[in-house]
């Protein structure tokens, strides 16, 4: 499956907004354009995004506290972030990658330059759109937390987390232990995480706790597996183990 890039544009000059649309589309990126920061700000929240591009100055709230607002964020604390601005000085620039801006593009922004930023990124992003892809698979896991303990059923999984039902859900904020078995493989995954949402019903989201980084990769490998074999068949349904 060609990898589309999903890109949060925030520009309050709706000229110049259009226009980074209309490029980053070509380019085949998925733009999604705003011209209010605040409204920006609560974005992030909800939605993940592969990409950012800020503009400097904005009114309400300006691009260096948008970045840091999205580096502080659940799902887009890592993604790549790109300040689009007309000042050329140093102390700009140092400030920007100080709040975590990752690239720095003085307006006006040429299509040769934002190809070359979006092939520069695409390792970056690709790498965190891995992080927290989510397979829809279904699995029993085992959940305890605070002396109690109950089987629950995975609705999606991803190497950062999982979404999973529940007969009892723990309060947001509540350290929990969980553990599964992997499909052909023998030796169970035993991890720690924190309640981060309750969905509708009975789904709690659980943001994993890692000791280390192998078992991370054992859980991204197995989510890149079943997305595959769903791209393969073209289907997004819950895969039954």
């Amino acid at each position: 499956m060609r990898f589309k890039a999903k890109i949060l544009v925030v520009e309050d000059d709706t000229a110049m907004l259009r226009l980074l649309g209309t490029v980053l589309g070509e380019l085949g990126a998925e733009p999604h354009l705003l011209a209010n920061s605040v409204h920006a700000a609560e974005l992030v929240e909800r939605e993940k995004f592969d990409g950012i591009f800020l503009d400097w100055k904005m009114p309400e709230m300006d691009g260096l506290e948008l970045a840091r607002r999205v580096r502080q964020s659940k799902s887009n604390s890592k993604v790549p972030m790109v300040m689009l601005t007309g000042v050329t000085n140093r102390q700009a620039v140092e400030e920007s990658f100080k709040v975590g801006i990752n690239f720095f593009l003085q307006k006006p922004v040429s299509t040769s330059q934002l190809r070359h930023l979006l092939n520069a990124s695409r390792g970056q992003m690709l790498e965190e759109r891995r992080r927290h892809q989510r397979a829809p698979i279904a699995l029993p896991m085992r959940c305890r937390w605070d002396g109690q303990e109950c089987l629950g059923q995975v609705i999606n999984l991803s190497a950062s987390g999982v979404l999973l039902d529940l007969p009892e859900v723990p309060p947001i904020g509540t350290l929990v232990h969980v553990e599964f078995d992997l499909p052909d493989d023998p030796k169970p995954v035993r991890l720690a995480g924190i309640v981060t949402r309750r969905a509708a019903g009975r789904g709690v989201g659980i943001r994993f706790l890692y000791q280390n980084d192998s078992l991370r990769i054992r859980l991204k490998d197995f989510v890149d597996q079943v997305m595959a074999r769903l791209d393969h068949r073209g289907e997004g349904r819950p895969m039954p183990v």
